[in-house]
């Protein structure tokens, strides 16, 4: 074993080091991941479907010219305060002359909070734990896909279609480097002229200000079909907020076996209330537009939730000092030989358990 390891160490960092390129094995069916609409829209067409107007001839709309576009653009990049630029544009004559169809800063905020494309509007509902109401604010998770997937600036990189990569020529060492690359994009892809979008979830609970102990539960999403090396970067804005869950301790409940239960019971609560969508979406489709105009049929499948060991125990509804994928004592917890010696949990048995 220690052998094996070292000689795929070895070849991993040569891959990494591009002295050797991985053997390739696409999925055998040509028409999966496939549009079903071949007609390319451009992209200001696109845009223009977005605003819900059929005049696609100003590609600066909703501005009147690139000159207003400009002038809102360097308004938000510079830094300046919104004071700073209403005093600027409210100089006599200026934004007559140059054309302006905003006449302070007010009005351009106005203009791109409230008319401009952007990500889906949260909405408040009440989870009811044990007669008691907890509030949860949430976006659509399939309009939240939908933008994800018809951004502009991940069409060229999207994913659609599964593959295997070794890294030798005898296929004997299996390389797993992208979510594309993994068994389970590729156990999924069953229908033809389907194209899997594997959901990615993730939450922390995170403290937001050093007063009082007030804290967040931020819930993310991304898309496997945007490469790695993309949603691993903050800045290229991969990622979209899906939902703000209770923050509550429960304090008032003096049993703490009965406090982790309603704890357990409304995380799960609500995580179920934002991702019901997919149980019957994953199965039918939707056609989805990629940013280069072209639709797919695409099935949204939860894929796999990214959290830290806390959130694990959460969501797999285990035993603290336990582990969430395999049947290792507590005591052997981190150890190397784990993933040999013991098998993982049976899938089967965890949700008969939970239902």
């Amino acid at each position: 074993m220690p052998e094996e390891r070292e000689a795929r160490r070895e070849i991993e960092q040569r891959l990494r080091d591009h002295e050797q390129e991985p053997i390739v094995v696409k999925y055998p069916c040509q028409r999966a991941g496939q549009p079903v609409d071949l007609t390319q829209r451009p992209s200001n067409s696109t845009y223009g479907t977005q605003l819900g107007s059929s005049n696609t001839d100003n590609i600066y709309a909703l501005f009147a010219s690139k000159m207003d576009w400009e002038m809102a653009r360097w308004a938000k990049l510079q830094g300046i305060s919104a004071t700073a630029f209403s005093d600027l544009i409210s100089i006599e004559g200026l934004g007559d002359n140059i054309g302006l169809s905003f006449k302070n800063s007010r009005e351009l905020n106005k203009i791109i909070d409230d008319e401009l494309p952007g990500r889906p509007k949260f909405k408040r509902e009440q989870i009811i734990i044990a007669d008691q109401a907890f509030d949860i604010y949430y976006r659509d998770i399939i309009e939240c896909i939908k933008v994800l997937f018809g951004d502009l600036n991940f069409a060229q990189y999207l994913v659609f279609v599964p593959e295997r990569h070794y890294a030798d020529e005898d296929k004997t060492v299996r390389l797993y480097h992208d979510m594309h690359t993994g068994k389970w994009w590729w156990n999924c892809q069953e229908h033809p002229g389907a194209t899997v979008i594997p959901v990615i979830i993730s939450s922390d609970k995170t403290q937001v200000t050093m007063f009082r102990n007030k804290t967040a539960y931020p819930v993310y999403l991304t898309i496997g079909n945007i490469p790695k090396e993309i949603r691993r970067k903050p800045s290229r804005q991969a990622h979209i907020l899906l939902a703000y869950l209770p923050t509550t301790r429960l304090e008032h409940v003096t049993n703490k076996s009965s406090r982790r239960r309603m704890l357990a019971n409304l995380y799960h609560a609500c995580m179920g209330r934002i991702l019901a969508p997919l149980s019957t979406i994953g199965i039918e489709g939707i056609n989805l537009r990629s940013g280069d105009g072209a639709v797919r049929r695409g099935h949204p499948l939860f894929a796999c939730f990214v959290g830290d060991y806390p959130e694990q125990v959460l969501v797999t509804g285990v035993k603290t000092m336990t582990c969430p994928n395999c049947d290792i004592p507590s005591d052997e917890l981190g150890s190397s030989a784990g993933d040999v010696n013991f098998q993982p949990r049976d899938l089967a048995a965890v949700l008969d358990a939970l239902t």
